[in-house]
């Protein structure tokens, strides 16, 4: 053979070795990104729903995600199979605050004597401080009935307490169920008591804002 010829061999044998490992190097390729598993994103948990409660006869509105029922004195009293009011006055001598209205939220339990949040709403015509109200009708309907200091004083409210930008006074009760926290705020000659069980409780108070004044309103 002769020496040109060779030369021209060893070059083709070159570039078909070259062709196909360009080729092998690229179906290989190929082959891996083909079976690549796709990216998954994963979807964000989905956050609780919180439904907004307003009642303008009321005059506040708060958020919960739970049952919310309109509570009253007569409601309580068969609760109780008893009559608070006519206890208390049997008791103190005189009648408890004028009952104006109440709501409580009841979780999925439904116990009242444990339910995280309940308000319950007083006529207050001398304007009293939550001090004085207090001093007078103690946590009624939920606690009363201690009448020298020494007892009553280690329930009286001393803890500042802030609602909704209004000052008043509170105090946790520490052997009654679910070690509640009670709140009083005195605002437009009304009484507010706030009754909060649990972190679901205080969750629901941090939503709670009072409305503005409207003429007319109780």
């Amino acid at each position: 053979m002769q020496k040109g010829s060779v030369q021209l061999l060893l070059i083709f044998v070159t570039v078909i070795l070259i062709v196909g490992v360009i080729y092998f190097y690229q179906n290989t390729n190929k082959g891996t990104l083909l079976q690549s598993p796709a990216t998954t994103l994963k979807q964000p948990e989905k956050q609780p729903e919180f439904n907004n409660y307003s009642n303008s006869e009321f005059g506040f509105k708060y958020s919960n995600d739970l049952t919310v029922e309109v509570d009253s004195e007569e409601k309580f009293n068969k609760r109780g199979s008893t009559n608070f009011r006519k206890n208390f006055s049997g008791s103190a001598g005189y009648e408890p605050g004028k009952f104006l209205r109440a709501v409580v939220v009841l979780d999925q339990e439904e116990k009242y004597d444990s339910n995280p949040f309940s308000v319950w709403v007083f006529d207050n015509p001398n304007n009293l401080t939550a001090e004085a109200w207090f001093d007078k009708y103690w946590y009624y309907p939920y606690l009363w009935g201690v009448f020298d200091f020494t007892s009553k004083g280690h329930i009286t409210p001393d803890a500042e307490a802030t609602v909704s930008d209004q000052v008043g006074k509170s105090k946790v009760v520490g052997y009654q169920a679910g070690e509640p926290k009670y709140i009083y705020i005195s605002k437009d000659k009304k009484i507010y008591l706030f009754r909060v069980i649990t972190e679901t409780g205080d969750q629901i108070l941090s939503t709670f804002k009072f409305l503005p004044a409207t003429a007319g309103r109780d």
